[in-house]
């Protein structure tokens, strides 16, 4: 849901929804003007946001309304799951307080599925390889969760169809309101910067060259795990 959001832009029209669902727990409310009120306070939004986001959620059938009984029926989250075909189980908790930041939980989501689908891997082969480093599961019992992992901003690109901008952008955020743990991997020598760039040019290589730590060095893929855990809904 949350990644369907971002790339389908309508994270705002989500966190309308998400309210919604803490505030009314038994499913239905009529969102008469004092309940419509106190949505754009509690979300900083005009009357004519609100409106527009209620429209929306009516148009993808999120909000259901009966004329008979004036009440508006709020989709439970595993219809949701059913109808738009979202057989992944994991679930980030959302609360009155991380409802309001969902670019961060959405960073979050993401970085934290692929730590976990990563080390799936790692546990199905072994041993896997990844440009400067090598990671081992090596016993059952390991605890893979507070073990870091290479998660590049292209393969969140390549996997959900979210630019490279705001795949950066999606984890800052993410690890800003410490969701996840984040580390910046660089090469242990100096490099010259200008002969490295002619280096990369000739053989068609990203300049992954930055200044840090007092002088430029090679910039590696960021490793990352999750400082949460995923909940788990039913099955389909």
């Amino acid at each position: 849901m949350f990644i369907d959001a971002q790339t389908g832009n309508y994270t705002n029209e989500l966190k309308t929804f998400l309210l919604i669902k803490l505030l009314y727990r038994n499913g239905k409310s009529k969102l008469i003007s004092e309940e419509i009120s106190y949505l754009r306070w509690e979300l900083k939004i005009s009357g004519k946001t609100i409106n527009k986001h209620i429209t929306f959620l009516k148009s993808l059938g999120w909000l259901v309304f009966n004329s008979k009984t004036e009440y508006y029926s709020i989709k439970a989250f595993d219809k949701l799951r059913e109808e738009n075909n979202w057989e992944v189980r994991l679930a980030f908790p959302i609360s009155f307080t991380t409802y309001k930041d969902l670019k961060a939980v959405t960073g979050a989501v993401i970085y934290g599925y692929l730590h976990k689908d990563f080390w799936r891997k790692v546990k199905r082969e072994k041993i896997v390889h990844i440009k400067e480093s090598t990671y081992n599961f090596t016993s059952p019992k390991f605890n893979y969760k507070q073990q870091p992992a290479p998660v590049s901003v292209d393969g969140v690109t390549a996997i959900f169809n979210i630019s490279k901008a705001t795949a950066s952008r999606l984890k800052n955020k993410a690890f800003k309101s410490g969701f996840i743990h984040l580390k910046k991997n660089y090469s242990k020598n100096y490099v010259n910067k200008k002969a490295m760039q002619e280096w990369c040019n000739y053989n068609e290589k990203n300049h992954n060259i930055v200044y840090a730590e007092g002088g430029y060095r090679l910039q590696f893929i960021d490793t990352v795990y999750p400082l949460f855990y995923f909940t788990k809904r039913k099955s389909l």
